[in-house]
């Protein structure tokens, strides 16, 4: 069978660009094209997670006999998990009836929903052609594309094939166009593709993978493979835990939920404070480097002028050119930002989740809206988020846990926080004083060492010392070493981007200041989640924009196209 073999291709495609990145295949088994789906997967021994959009008694009255046995025998299999959804702001689905047609419409409806809510890529077995049902293959691959839907009496899908790139972070979808038995098309399918979005239900075809995507999922594989590699060598044994402390009235399930967001924190923070430890040195050496530079030239120009000073300028510089491209290609410093933003994010997603004051903040927009997903190297990360995500619709809690689970996060989350940012600010403001009194000192000296090599010129010139040269070399000597030292210094703070760490911890201590005292006042229980929901947005994008600017002081901003 074509779309069987289709995608079989696709699949095997994914296996050889994750082989470090476990895949699981979200499908809603229904009969046709998501059972085609899930069989090939577990042929190639795919984990395959089975959607079902209500109670599996009430979604078998949809199947027929041979589908239904055929189903029965996929949920039955080891390596199939079975959830069932429930809808937003309801209990469970028992009381669904075959009769009430617009009920099955609305879980159907939110079965799309879940799956492009949780989905990374999406494989889409439609004939192209445009349906106003809801919950449908087209309005699940134009939700997808995020390329909205108008009327349903007047909308169809256009499609265009110019050759562009597509922003990084933008979702694509991988189509097997199949023909429909019962409807006539103005053109037969053509073979697979990858379909984004362009606009108002006009999609794009690309006929290989676009690179974008290509780069997104090798990042996403190489940031397995580190954590792999990592624990191997048992780096994230004594990382900390955000879940170490939580209240015993939660649920196992929502437990098992909150371990899997501290579990991808411990390792994003590890890895950033890995790569962080490596680009730190590798500053800290060209710092060296470029001062020893400085040194042996001064030394050579001003005081001896002999070979021996030339040569070990030469070699210092030839030593440190190829010791920076011998590590360029690891990437240390982009990827200590991008684990850095995934740790708090998944940091701030915990105590958001644990409050349910997720239900009004969703990292993944904010992250979107803030940009930083363009940026090589980062489009990844919302793969991470997804990951994180709840499939099924929680309930509302009682509210004597939700009092627990506040005193939780005040004590574990916002205090402290403020204690963390309180000592970075002082920290950073007693180091950014120290130099400034540095370079003034420094001026000092300078203007004193100017006053005297102008009054006293002639005889400092005169006076030979044993070495070789006079006062007035060495005094000229120091005049220029001292500046190029302090320039030095001054590139290894710029580096660091102290002046924007300085104003991103301040920014964070006034956000965190505010909703606790916000927090002491608010009597009701809706009034606290909002509070903490904003506080989750304000220092998820806190983060996000002080990345950016440290990224830009490496690297040229990413295209807006």
């Amino acid at each position: 069978m074509r779309a069987k073999q289709e995608v079989g291709a696709f699949l095997d495609r994914l296996t050889e660009l994750l082989p470090h990145t476990p895949i699981r295949i979200m499908v809603g088994l229904a009969d046709g094209a998501d059972m085609l789906v899930a069989e090939t997967a577990l042929e190639r021994n795919l984990l395959v997670e089975a959607v079902l959009p209500m109670p599996l008694e009430e979604y078998a009255k949809d199947f027929n006999a041979e589908a239904l046995a055929r189903l029965h025998r996929l949920l039955e299999r080891p390596d199939v998990q079975k959830v069932v959804l429930t809808l937003p702001d309801r209990g469970a689905n028992s009381l669904v009836t075959p009769e009430s047609s617009p009920d099955r419409d609305a879980l159907y409806a939110n079965l799309t929903d879940a799956l492009t809510r949780k989905t990374n890529l999406l494989i889409a077995m439609w004939d192209g052609e445009f349906s106003a049902l809801r919950g449908g293959t087209a309005d699940t691959v134009v939700k997808y594309l995020a390329a909205h839907t108008g009327s349903p009496a007047t909308t169809r899908v256009s499609f265009v094939t110019e050759s562009h790139d597509i922003p990084c972070g933008q979702q694509v979808i991988y189509w097997v166009c199949v023909e429909r038995a019962s409807a006539a098309r103005a053109a037969p399918c053509a073979g697979p593709c990858y379909l984004s979005g362009v606009g108002e239900n006009v999609l794009r075809r690309h006929p290989d993978m676009p690179p974008e995507l290509r780069t997104q999922l090798t990042d996403l594989n190489r940031y397995n493979a580190e954590i792999q590699e990592q624990q191997s060598h048992g780096a994230f044994a004594a990382a900390d835990a955000l879940a170490a402390d939580l209240p015993e009235s939660i649920a196992a399930a929502e437990r098992s939920h909150l371990q899997r967001i501290d579990n991808e924190y411990r390792k994003a923070d590890a890895l950033a404070v890995i790569c962080q430890r490596h680009s730190l040195r590798l500053f800290k050496w060209f710092s060296y480097m470029a001062s020893a530079m400085g040194l042996l030239f001064l030394v050579y120009a001003k005081l001896v002028a002999a070979k021996p000073f030339l040569i070990a300028y030469l070699v210092t510089m030839l030593v440190g050119f190829v010791v920076f491209h011998a590590t360029k290609s690891r990437h240390w410093f982009t990827k200590h930002l991008a684990y850095r933003v995934l740790a708090e994010t998944m940091r701030i997603e915990f105590y958001l989740r644990l409050t349910d004051a997720d239900r009004e903040v969703n990292a993944e927009d904010v992250l979107k809206l803030s940009g930083i997903d363009r940026f090589p190297g980062f489009s990844w990360i919302t793969a991470v988020l997804k990951n994180v995500k709840p499939l099924t619709v929680r309930r509302i809690r009682e509210q004597r846990h939700e009092n627990v689970r506040l005193r939780l996060v005040q004590h574990k989350w916002i205090e402290g926080q403020l204690g963390y940012f309180k000592a970075k600010v002082r920290q950073l403001e007693t180091t950014h004083h120290r130099l400034e009194r540095l370079k003034t000192a420094l001026l000092y000296v300078l203007a004193v060492i100017a006053v005297v090599l102008l009054v006293f010129a002639e005889p400092l010139s005169r006076r030979l010392l044993d070495v070789g040269f006079s006062t007035k070399d060495l005094l000229m000597f120091f005049m220029g070493l001292l500046p190029v030292w302090l320039g030095i210094w001054e590139l290894y703070q710029d580096k660091l981007a102290t002046r924007e760490l300085l104003w991103q911890y301040r920014n964070q201590l006034g956000h965190f200041s505010r909703a606790k005292i916000e927090l002491a006042q608010a009597l009701d229980g809706n009034r606290r989640v909002s509070i903490l929901a904003d506080l989750g947005r304000d220092s998820l994008m806190e983060s996000y924009l002080w990345t950016i600017h440290r990224y830009h002081r490496e690297h040229e901003p990413p295209s807006a196209g």
